[in-house]
């Protein structure tokens, strides 16, 4: 993977911020919060989707490729999956349907407290930023 992650910075590919924050908006409307898409091409018309972040199961993985391959409608874009496994993903869920089903409460937890909740969460066991990868998107 870290070849692929060179070889697609190498090949200038240029990103296309629109077409990724559709992509991710609509994963996040798919039930999946905590995962991105970057999506971009090549000068020469090649296309790639990255998608990274965190899920609870290999099912929620799969998931977010069969949604984010279902949106482009688009067999030849290339796909480099880099969402990581996290079981206590699933935790956000149920605290999130739990404080929408009170009547008169605050609303649920902004996005970004609840992605630095459960980074800080995989890091206090054991996780680790995948190795040549940057900074996660929001």
């Amino acid at each position: 993977m870290l070849a692929l992650c060179g070889l697609v910075r190498a090949q200038n590919y240029e990103i296309d911020q629109g077409t990724s924050d559709a992509i991710t908006k609509y994963l996040h409307m798919s039930e999946l919060p905590m995962v991105t898409a970057l999506y971009s091409t090549s000068p020469g018309g090649s296309k790639q989707l990255i998608l990274r972040g965190f899920v609870a199961t290999q099912f929620g993985r799969d998931d977010a490729e069969r949604i984010a391959t279902g949106y482009l409608n688009d067999p030849s874009v290339k796909m480099f999956d880099q969402i990581l496994l996290d079981p206590h993903v699933e935790d956000m869920r149920g605290a999130q349907q739990s404080s929408a089903g009170d009547a008169g409460s605050q609303s649920p937890s902004s996005p970004d407290q609840l992605w630095n909740k459960t980074m800080q969460g995989i890091y206090q066991n054991g996780g680790q930023t995948p190795a040549g990868s940057g900074p996660m998107l929001p």
